[in-house]
């Protein structure tokens, strides 16, 4: 059973519970300017694409630090987006486009976990495409990988982006949690990722599995033994059909070529900070670590304040040389990058 759980596609039972709304659905996909399904495999699956054109659209979000009686730290976030404007005609687009983000959701998300930092990046000017990654919201597929066919499932997407004419400048990648660890792969592996942004990514899928569930469910996956979860992880290779001992992303991250920039909360548990700690010390030349000390896993994620102005000047400047990709638009000029905790 538990072997089952660890690589079963978290969409079986359906999209996540927040995400369900047939009328938040509609919504979203009345807003991306392009939809299609990627044909990906072995093993076979359908991925869930979609595109969100860099335009002025509405985004108000705010965010507060709190602090409960008792000394416990904790984060007040609340979002509201518009594709449209009140009179119903689409927000202004915006020309020149800086550039194309590709944008991988964690795990058990979808791409419509990723909106506020959809929204972030195209009305900054970038051409935004988000995917249901294999297993997860609207794409198919029996098992999940932990990245043993999620990199080569985005090459083909992108293929997909730049056979349809939506590969505008040059290419950077935006991940968090399972799809930060995801998009260090993709950058190990695709020359036309030019950067990769990883918000809390792990370095090795086998060992942050237990680690994960522990702090995830600790009722009951927290009282499970290390014998407990060994078993499982080889039993759930097994099943899936695939090697734990191939998904080392240190290993991915010495292949990675562009600077690659991370961030983490120092509170995390899911996802230890040691972990990026490691990613660093195999990253290319002039990648960069960055923590927020007070944040957790799932905070982190919404820090659209802390991780968004240092997200936004990295992409400005890594991705405004010239484009490496065949018959793209050419990119706008740099930004100031922010500083540095971390660099490498």
């Amino acid at each position: 059973m538990l072997a089952k759980r660890i690589v079963r596609a978290p969409n079986h039972d359906g999209l996540p519970p927040m995400f369900r709304n047939p009328q938040f659905l509609a919504t979203a996909d009345a807003g991306y300017s392009h939809q299609w399904r990627t044909r990906v495999g072995p093993p076979e699956a359908e991925l869930s694409v979609a595109v969100l054109p860099a335009a002025r659209y509405r985004l108000d979000y705010n965010i507060k630090e709190t602090k409960s009686p008792d000394g416990q730290e904790g984060l007040d976030f609340s979002m509201s987006t518009e594709f449209k404007q009140e009179n119903g005609q689409p927000y202004p687009r915006i020309e020149p486009v800086k550039g194309t983000l590709l944008l991988l959701h964690g795990f058990l998300m979808s791409k419509e976990a990723m909106a506020g930092w959809a929204f972030y990046f195209a009305r900054e000017g970038y051409q935004v495409v988000l995917v249901d990654l294999r297993g997860h919201g609207r794409s198919t597929g029996k098992w999940i990988g932990y990245g043993a066919w999620e990199a080569t499932d985005l090459v083909r997407v992108i293929d997909d982006v730049q056979a349809r004419g939506l590969l505008v400048g040059q290419l950077g990648v935006f991940g968090q949690s399972y799809g930060a660890a995801i998009a260090i792969r993709l950058a190990a592996l695709d020359p036309r990722v030019a950067t990769v942004v990883a918000m809390a990514p792990f370095d090795d899928a086998r060992s942050v599995v237990p680690e994960f569930a522990r702090e995830f469910d600790p009722k009951i996956a927290g009282r499970l033994s290390d014998a407990t979860y060994q078993g499982a992880l080889q039993r759930a290779a097994k099943l899936a059909g695939f090697d734990w001992a191939k998904l080392d992303v240190v290993d991915a991250m010495r292949r990675v070529q562009v600077p690659v920039l991370l961030f983490h909360g120092q509170a995390d548990t899911w996802v230890r900070p040691v972990r990026s700690e490691r990613l660093l010390a195999a990253a290319p030349k002039g990648s960069r670590r960055e923590v927020t000390p007070q944040d957790n896993h799932l905070s982190l994620m919404v820090r659209l304040d802390l991780v968004g102005p240092p997200s936004l000047a990295w992409f400005d400047e890594k991705l405004a040389t010239k484009p490496k990709v065949p018959g793209s638009a050419p990119t706008a000029a740099t930004r100031p990058t922010a500083a540095t905790s971390a660099d490498h």
